[in-house]
């Protein structure tokens, strides 16, 4: 493997970790403003503006790379599994052609809001939300996870025949075992 692609799992790596951080993060979240509501009366009042600003964005976004390198998006393959050899070439390239597209648009937004957010100093007011901090500081989650997707769809539009796992729970992040 090569220097690049050694850098990008690394990077995906990471990025998979702090989106199952957020994970558990949530569901303990959870479970805290249950027993609290019940036992107290009293349910965490931030909870939901972190939770939907912060953790389950940090899920999608960040975890996307790593989903896109594993190969486990959703993929509808009733026809596709019906084509002969070259028509399922031709549909990959196709598929990680506008895939690329897709998520290059999604970058370039991301990149556009989350800057946009930063020059604009934009904070929400003070019991406008739950929080109170820089929107940036959610936002920037959209450009950093499309961008990294991105470099892997190009890369395996670039290099198609990789050494991926061909299942996910193979995967270093799955199983626990990260390359030092």
């Amino acid at each position: 493997m090569n220097a690049f692609a050694t850098g990008l799992r690394r990077l995906e790596d990471a990025l998979a970790a702090v989106a199952a951080l957020a994970l558990l993060v949530l569901t303990a979240l959870m479970v805290l403003g249950v027993v609290l509501r019940y036992v107290v009366a009293e349910p965490l009042s931030w909870a939901l503006g972190f939770t939907t600003e912060y953790l389950l964005t940090a899920i999608f976004f960040l975890g996307l790379p790593y989903t896109v390198r594993a190969g486990a998006h959703v993929r509808i393959d009733l026809l596709y599994r019906l084509l002969g050899t070259r028509a399922r070439w031709w549909c990959t390239v196709v598929g990680g052609v506008l895939s690329a597209l897709f998520v290059a648009l999604l970058t370039w937004g991301g990149i556009r809001l989350a800057a946009g957010a930063w020059a604009g100093g934009d904070i929400p007011p003070p019991g406008g939300a739950e929080l109170s901090w820089p929107v940036w500081t959610a936002v920037v989650m959209v450009p950093i996870g499309t961008g990294v997707a991105l470099l892997r769809l190009l890369y395996l539009l670039a290099v198609p025949e990789q050494d991926l796992p061909a299942d996910p729970a193979a995967d270093s992040v799955a199983t626990g075992e990260v390359d030092h």
